[in-house]
């Protein structure tokens, strides 16, 4: 079977109206979406499966942009990165021309997302065959520390990942294979299931936070979404702009590809970049929102890279995609490469056909039928989002047991939430802690405890240098360290 088969050609069409819809309505998340299809998905072959996975990631990013345009509230956290300009651009030219600049930038960003993803997955499977237990560890480090040192709190994106290492380590040790925190409780030797707790960070959680605010977005407006200047403005007008600023979609494209390659990293971080960046130059509105949407959606290609050249997640999304791969039997990482070629091809082709077809097409379509789905009461739409996290949550084992883990760990998923603590980082534990564990104790069992084996290859020193000039290089921005640096020559001198 490939991608071009009437079924996965079905899955991604679908999966692609599923993740727009989720990505435009404010408050429903990509990840979200997500959560909700894997316990479907994982009754699907890995084709079908991965063709639906593909269009909810890639269209549930760039509709993120739809609810920004219409209401002022963006779908996805980043597309909050530009909410404000979108806005004012359809507000001040017509919400045509920007959904058209919205489209066409994510469709070209993805799309040179596509290209790294293909040289760069390569290029990384022929260095991963030199990795050892030391390279993995000083990587997966590197995850880590990028990850926590991302979130505007540094203390609380480390709790948040500590809290994600600890529920990951409930279950049986899996290097002495002793049970850890089941606290006498038969259902706890296997662990919590990575997708209960998805579903419980991402979904219960929201829909108490909606019940707390009690949110409402306001109605959607229209104009100028209907009449035959449709055409104009979202194809023609926002394309000649696109073309003009070409350089900047380059730019931004290979921008957001290397800050979504980066485990931990993901599409928000990329955003913000892009556009702080061009709001430093003195950029419109047009050009940040542009700047903006092409390195968030370049981003989701470039989380690829080391989710399937590695086995790490380059963002929450493809956190989400480890596990899935792992739940269908397959494990990424080179032996992706060398088993399950075909695979790779047609996760290739799936990206180029919802670039080049899904995005440009879709747009307009999935915007009038949120605009509907806005009209809904959010209590209604809170309540069937309720009974899906229900439903999923038991789908996935079969076992009562995981509908009180849902509810415990929904609950703690709320008061994180509040608290300002990032749940991506707590997910990012959940998939990274394991890992980490798992690498350290494999080398200290096979070095006899010797720390210094950390540091006697050369590859694995050069992954430890890096974490250090990170390390070093961030904590330098935010505390100023380099403040004198960026002083006109007369004032240092």
């Amino acid at each position: 079977m490939s991608f071009l088969s009437p079924e996965a050609l079905l899955a991604l069409i679908l999966g692609s109206l599923y993740g727009a819809i989720f990505g435009a309505i404010p408050g429903l998340t990509a990840t979200l979406a997500i959560s909700l299809a894997i316990p479907i998905l994982l009754f699907l072959g890995p084709q079908v499966a991965l063709a639906a996975l593909i269009g909810i990631t890639a269209t549930a990013i760039f509709a993120g942009d739809i609810g920004s345009v219409l209401v002022r509230m963006p779908g996805t956290p980043a597309s909050a990165a530009y909410t404000e300009e979108l806005h004012e651009v359809a507000k001040k030219r017509s919400p045509a021309f920007a959904l058209g600049l919205s489209a066409l930038p994510s469709a070209i960003g993805s799309l040179i997302g596509l290209g790294f993803l293909v040289v760069g997955s390569l290029g990384l499977v022929a260095l991963a065959r030199q990795f050892s237990s030391f390279e993995y560890f000083w990587l997966v480090l590197l995850g880590i520390l990028s990850g926590i040192l991302a979130v505007p709190s540094v203390l609380k994106g480390a709790l948040a990942f500590g809290l994600g290492m600890l529920l990951a380590t409930i279950g049986y040790d899996p290097a002495l294979g002793h049970p850890r925190f089941t606290f006498g409780q038969p259902s706890l030797l296997g662990g919590i299931d990575f997708i209960v707790a998805l579903i419980a960070f991402f979904g219960v959680s929201e829909v108490l936070h909606h019940l707390l605010h009690k949110n409402r977005p306001a109605q959607a407006q229209t104009e100028g979404l209907k009449g035959r200047g449709i055409f104009r403005e979202y194809f023609q007008e926002a394309g000649k702009f696109c073309w003009k600023e070409r350089g900047s979609l380059v730019r931004s494209s290979v921008l957001g590809t290397f800050v979504g390659f980066l485990p931990g990293a993901g599409s928000d971080i990329a955003a913000w970049i892009s556009s702080n960046l061009r709001r430093m130059q003195g950029g419109r509105p047009e050009q940040v929102a542009l700047d903006g949407t092409t390195a968030n959606n370049a981003a989701v290609a470039g989380a690829w890279i080391p989710a399937m050249a590695l086995g790490l997640p380059g963002d929450t999304l493809t956190a989400i995609l480890l596990g899935m791969f792992l739940a269908l039997g397959i494990t990424p990482g080179p032996e992706l490469f060398n088993k399950h070629g075909a695979l790779v091809v047609q996760i290739y082709l799936a990206f180029f056909l919802v670039s080049v077809v899904v995005m440009p097409l879709g747009g307009y379509l999935s915007a009038l039928i949120v605009n509907a789905l806005l009209k809904i009461p959010m209590r209604v739409l809170m309540g069937a989002v309720l009974g899906l996290c229900v439903v999923g949550a038991y789908a996935v084992n079969n076992n009562p047991f995981d509908l009180y883990l849902l509810a415990a760990l929904g609950a703690l998923g709320f008061v994180l939430r509040q608290g300002g603590f990032p749940l991506g980082l707590v997910v990012l534990g959940m998939v990274l802690g394991p890992l980490l564990e798992q690498h350290f104790m494999v080398s200290m069992i096979k070095t006899h405890w010797n720390l210094l084996s950390f540091f006697e290859r050369p590859l694995a020193l050069l992954l430890a240098f890096l974490n250090v000039v990170m390390v070093v290089a961030v904590l330098g921005f935010r505390r100023g360290w380099w403040a004198s640096l960026r002083l006109p020559a007369e004032e240092r001198a």
